[in-house]
């Protein structure tokens, strides 16, 4: 892909729409803005091809289950305390990601599995929970149903199933959709960091790593707004989810029917099961960034579940995932600054990443080309007040006693790395060596660094700065 954006004597790189991001949200979003005829160019941090737990695969759907579901764990029971015509939105949004998925990938030749869906209660008390779900999928057209002996290794108390849903190969779906822009004509600049988006007059200018970039139109969908955009850092919460993948010594000693269906736990501790061609692929043990006093312990506590529960060989691959989690815990799809059709953002997807972001892509060019979608106005940032939750207060805890702690302890060093400033750039967050992952991890705003100080993950627009 075209990897240069150097100013020229006639000004900047100029287009309609930048799409900041070409992970699935941005990569679906440039594909319909193409189609509906507007000049779009995308710009990424990472670099194309990198494999899925590597610092340069920097986009979240290279580093996911690969799960495309309406069902989506106990999310419906959440979502429904929010009134029955979010749910119906955000239903009628998913139903159409998903959708759009399974036509466009057929169409590049990468295959959608179909598998059932499953939320499975581990303990009495979750079923409760899950009888919401019931209760709420029925009530909005989905044919849920309830399942006394579920296909799950270990014990349980049923689930609820819903079928007809799918999964992909998350890499080989973002490498064939890019294949695709790039046929197109649709320019993809890789390794090129974002710093700076600057409103004014009638468009917006980006200072990124390799010039400025001027638009009608910003679209950010970089997991979370790079830098202070709109405010939303102050309204998302960062996670981390690991992922693992293993042989499977005797397939037919899995549960009978485990291999048509994945699943995930109603409660904690969470399993996110599934079987990927030969290899079985187990999710779990989140945490928030930079809260976890020790990340290697969550490895093993999952690796022991597994070894413990399933007839696995030998362990594959290991990494981590980050997303992020709203205040209301509706996905933030749409003008960063209400009104102001300038910059618009997607996040928010609460670990349901893939067929959220395809929603987010048809929301955000519906938006833009003057044809928006019913549920959209749903999903928008602004949609519904900002709401202070037990992670807000939390944040703001770790912010001062961050900053206690800067006085005492400014720097940071490991082998091999320069030594850096632990003060976080974005907002002045306190970073924590992470042992398991090798970075260092800001538990305000959740932006991760290498050791060397890099910017890896968050709303961070500059490295950690050397000491």
């Amino acid at each position: 892909m075209d990897d240069s954006i150097q100013e020229t004597a006639r000004g900047p790189l100029r287009a309609d729409v930048v799409v900041v991001g070409a992970g699935l949200t941005g990569t679906v979003t440039a594909h319909l803005l193409a189609d509906g005829g507007a000049d779009v160019v995308v710009l990424d941090a990472g670099t194309a091809g990198a494999p899925a737990g590597t610092a340069a695969a920097a986009t979240t759907t290279a580093r996911s289950t690969g799960k495309l579901s309406l069902l989506q764990g106990t999310r419906l029971a959440e979502l429904a305390r929010l009134g029955e015509d979010t749910v119906h939105h955000y239903v009628a949004a998913g139903t159409a990601g998903l959708g759009w998925l399974r036509r466009t990938l057929a169409e590049v030749g990468v295959p959608v599995e179909d598998r059932d869906d499953l939320t499975v209660a581990t303990t009495a008390e979750q079923t409760a929970v899950l009888d919401d779900v019931l209760a709420v999928g029925l009530r909005h057209g989905l044919p849920v149903h309830w399942e006394d002996e579920p296909p799950y290794p270990g014990a349980n108390h049923g689930a609820v199933r819903l079928p007809g849903q799918g999964q992909v190969d998350p890499l080989r779906a973002l490498a064939a959709l890019r294949a695709r822009l790039h046929a197109r004509g649709v320019a993809v600049h890789d390794g090129v960091r974002v710093r700076q988006v600057r409103r004014h007059g009638t468009g917006v200018a980006l200072r990124t790593t390799r010039g400025t970039v001027v638009a009608d139109r910003v679209v950010l969908a970089t997991g979370t707004p790079p830098g202070r955009v709109g405010g939303l850092f102050l309204r998302l919460h960062a996670g981390r989810s690991l992922i693992t993948t293993w042989d499977v010594a005797r397939a037919e000693d899995l549960p009978p029917g485990f291999a048509s269906t994945m699943s995930i736990t109603a409660g904690s501790p969470t399993r996110s099961l599934r079987t990927a061609g030969n290899l079985l692929m187990v999710g779990g043990e989140g945490f928030a960034v930079g809260r976890e006093p020790d990340p290697a312990a969550r490895v093993a506590a999952l690796e022991g579940w597994v070894r413990e529960h399933l007839p696995v060989g030998a362990a594959r691959h290991a990494w981590a995932a980050q997303d992020y989690t709203s205040d209301t815990g509706m996905p933030l799809v749409g003008p960063a600054v209400p009104g102001d059709d300038r910059v618009l953002v997607a996040t928010g997807y609460a670990k349901w990443g893939l067929t959220t972001a395809a929603a987010a892509g048809l929301a955000l060019a519906g938006r833009l080309l003057g044809s928006p979608e019913y549920w959209a106005p749903a999903l928008e940032p602004w949609a519904r007040p900002a709401r202070p939750t037990r992670d807000t207060v939390a944040t703001f805890a770790e912010q001062s006693a961050g900053w206690a702690c800067a006085a005492t302890r400014p720097s940071g060093q490991r082998a091999g790395s320069r030594r850096v400033s632990r003060v976080c750039p974005h907002l002045g967050g306190v970073v924590r060596w992470n042992d398991q992952e090798q970075s260092w991890d800001c538990p305000v705003h959740g932006s991760r660094f290498a050791a060397d100080g890099a910017v890896l993950d968050g709303p961070a627009t500059e490295p950690l700065a050397a000491r």
